[in-house]
């Protein structure tokens, strides 16, 4: 690729020649780059020159090539550099695009962000009006009293089903004549680690022991753990006791109220005639109801 200077480099040199062998200004080119020939030459000027004759047309057409492609690279340059000028418009553009693209978002987040506050607001207004009406209601009506008797039997009921949450009753726990509440608390522990079950227990005969103990069936006992889940636990585990050899016979059940002792003996009876008259069943008790399958 030819460069600027070296035009000029090419220029000079036929410049130099045509100096060299004759007058300055004597020597031009015509059109096809031959020398035209001076009207005063000598013999030897003119050997010489028809010898350089044939060298310079060469010489010229490099030139002109090298004129040539030079121009086409100015052209090239400068469409190299509009095509710079269109990017950078380009690019300017496409920023100013983002900024507007980016305020609009700000102004339609601003827009919702005060439709949302409003809305709120009116929302949260209108609830606290209904209910200060609500109120004003409420108030300006005479309230029901409740008596007082009531309220104590309530809280009683709700404080005995509380300690009943807590105790178990185990049922068929042999009875020794003299059993002291130390011997009676070691022979729960030993039945409910049987089952897996090692809380710390409170227990206690229920009832009047009979004078007549050799053919009397034992008393229940009451069971009393720290907590309703721990209750809820050994009822859960009750009835691995039928797989046991030496308290098979024993088992454990919520500690009930007088009412709820009085509709399980109900539905303990039931259980039994229904199992009279379809022994090939099998009937059980699940959530209060009789089961057969």
């Amino acid at each position: 690729m030819f460069k600027p200077e070296d035009l000029r480099k090419c220029k000079d040199v036929l410049q130099s020649l045509c100096q060299d062998h004759g007058p300055v200004g004597l020597w031009t080119f015509n059109e096809a780059g031959k020398l035209t020939e001076p009207w005063n030459l000598n013999q030897t000027s003119f050997v010489a020159l028809k010898a350089l004759d044939r060298l310079l047309p060469e010489v010229f057409k490099c030139y002109m090539m090298m004129q040539e492609e030079l121009e086409q690279q100015q052209e090239e340059a400068e469409e190299v550099h509009t095509k710079e000028v269109e990017l950078s418009a380009a690019r300017k553009r496409i920023i100013e695009l983002q900024d507007e693209l980016l305020r609009c978002k700000n102004e339609q987040l601003q827009s919702l962000q005060s439709t949302v506050k409003s809305s709120v607001e009116d929302s949260v207004k209108a609830g606290i009006k209904s209910y200060s009406d609500a109120c004003a209601v409420k108030s300006s009506k005479s309230r029901p009293t409740i008596p007082t008797a009531t309220v104590k039997t309530l809280v009683k009921t709700i404080v005995e089903e509380e300690d009943r949450s807590k105790c178990v009753v185990i049922f068929g726990l042999p009875e020794e004549k003299e059993e002291g509440e130390e011997e009676l608390s070691s022979t729960v522990e030993e039945l409910l680690q049987e089952i897996g079950e090692k809380p710390r227990v409170c227990v206690s005969r229920i009832g009047l022991r009979s004078k007549n103990t050799s053919g009397s069936r034992p008393r229940p006992v009451k069971v009393t753990v720290g907590s309703s889940v721990a209750a809820s636990q050994i009822l859960a585990k009750a009835r691995f006791l039928s797989q046991s050899k030496k308290n098979s016979r024993v088992y454990i059940s919520p500690d009930r109220s007088p009412e709820e002792r009085s509709e399980h003996r109900t539905l303990i009876q039931a259980l039994k005639d229904i199992r009279l008259k379809e022994p090939s069943k099998k009937h059980y008790i699940s959530g209060g109801k009789i089961v057969s399958a």
